[in-house]
């Protein structure tokens, strides 16, 4: 087992930019749901702000639109059909993979809202980070119950290995997922599981 997961809220910034703000994120392990919440409390804001100011066909409109659609809709999917099942598969890795390639003028975008408020929505971040955490510490017991009756049951691997992933435990999370596949687990067939 991994060692607990120490999560820090980053320092308070005088401004953000659209880098700084996913730094922040990457610092504080954002999963899936805090990713939404920040995409859908603030880049949701600054890309309405762009499209209405520079255009939809800007660079910096089109980046936000992308960055808004990972944040609320990308990054769940690809965690939950399997794009992230190596041990560096981590939340900052998927962040970094979202912003490659991305341009100087759209990562060094300033963001309209104030940054007292962004600190604000940081700071309702960390606490549901810390809050998912120990929601699923209480699932994890429960699931390996589970699969000490049915140990076969690629469907009860997949969700340990999502479980895992969230809880920071991203080797056994990996070994999880490995599990599921050798069983038969695929993204096709794969039970819905909500996040």
């Amino acid at each position: 087992m991994a060692g607990k997961i120490s999560i820090q809220l980053p320092a308070r910034r005088k401004k953000y930019t659209v880098k700084s703000l996913m730094s922040d994120l990457k610092k504080i392990g954002a999963t899936p749901s805090v990713t939404d919440f920040i995409g859908s409390q603030c880049i949701y804001n600054e890309w309405n702000l762009c499209e209405r100011d520079l255009g939809d066909d800007h660079p910096v409109t089109s980046h936000l639109a992308e960055l808004l659609d990972f944040m609320q809709n990308g990054y769940e999917r690809q965690l939950v059909i399997g794009e992230f099942w190596r041990t560096k598969d981590t939340p900052a890795a998927a962040i970094n993979a979202a912003l490659r390639g991305r341009p100087t003028e759209f990562l060094t975008y300033v963001l309209d809202r104030p940054a007292d408020y962004i600190y604000g929505l940081l700071e309702q971040a960390v606490a549901s980070r810390k809050s998912e955490l120990d929601k699923y510490k209480r699932f994890e017991s429960g699931i390996r119950a589970e699969l000490e009756a049915d140990p076969d049951n690629f469907h009860l691997w997949n969700k340990l290995r999502l479980l895992l992933w969230l809880l920071g435990q991203y080797k056994e999370s990996s070994e999880a997922f490995q599990k599921a596949k050798r069983l038969g687990w695929d993204a096709s067939s794969a039970e819905f599981v909500a996040l």
